[in-house]
């Protein structure tokens, strides 16, 4: 069994050793936009595919943009299936006050 960094686990959390596979493609949408002072609204996406990404030619707001790459990285490669980004894989745009969630979904297979 795999251990937390810190040695812990949160309450009533149990590891596992299994694995989801790498995967190549992600999939950002936008699930919650109570306030965006940009053009982003629910539903709004892009796919990142190994390092490039698509928008499908629609804008998409640099700064909600800049709060899930940390993360793409992590989501295309080998994760626990308990890992945070498998059981909740939400990420919230830097300004709180828009209350922007986007979603990130494993779209495609190792490639």
């Amino acid at each position: 069994m795999s251990e937390h960094p810190l040695g812990q686990h949160p309450v009533g959390h149990q590891p596992t050793s299994e694995r989801l596979p790498a995967c190549s493609r992600v999939r950002v949408v936008v699930e919650r936009a109570d306030a965006p002072r940009c053009a982003i609204a629910v539903g709004d996406s892009f796919d990142v595919d190994g390092s490039g990404l698509s928008t499908g030619g629609r804008a998409f707001c640099p700064f909600a943009l800049a709060a899930v790459v940390p993360v793409l990285g992590m989501m295309q490669g080998e994760l626990p299936a308990d890992d945070w980004l498998v059981r909740k894989p939400l990420i919230c745009c830097p300004d709180a006050t828009e209350n922007v969630v986007m979603r990130l979904e494993r779209i495609g297979g190792a490639g």
